[in-house]
């Protein structure tokens, strides 16, 4: 259940006290990617095709679960911005690659590199105490990063 809004963060449950700080942290981190001119939607997309390589447009869709449709929209949206090219697919003659332009791995690696320095003014604040609290915590919390998807059925 959720606490009253007038409840302190301190008072409230583990679960939404990390989920209010998640809400919080996100939103500066989403006020990095607008000052880059980037969508949410955009960034996600850059960061991929960035650590896992070009793409089709099924499979990147299906990265980020949206609609091949969709994926073909913002594609064509982020090409006309120059920050997208397509190139053939070596493996299948008739497909294409979603490739990340130079523009893009700039404008991806400024905004990654403020987000993380966002996130390093915050630790340094901290006394050493909590900080090799937090790192001991996340530790434990690594494999939330990226759960495994649940069976069909269960």
């Amino acid at each position: 259940m959720l606490s009253n809004p007038s409840v302190p963060i301190a008072e409230r449950s583990e679960p939404e006290r990390i989920y209010l700080f998640v809400q919080h942290l996100g939103r500066r981190l989403r006020e990095i990617d607008a000052r880059a001119g980037l969508t949410a939607a955009r960034f996600s997309v850059l960061a991929s095709l960035r650590f896992h390589g070009s793409r089709n447009i099924g499979d990147l869709a299906a990265d980020e679960r949206v609609t091949r449709p969709s994926m073909t929209r913002l594609a064509r949206d982020m090409e006309r911005d120059g920050l997208l090219r397509r190139a053939p697919d070596p493996d299948d003659g008739r497909g294409v690659l979603i490739e990340l332009t130079p523009r893009a791995i700039a404008v991806l690696d400024a905004a990654r590199a403020a987000k993380i320095g966002l996130v390093a003014d915050y630790l340094t604040a901290l006394a050493p105490a909590t900080r090799a609290a937090i790192k001991v915590a996340f530790a434990a919390l690594d494999e939330l990063a990226e759960p495994s998807e649940p069976e069909l059925g269960t």
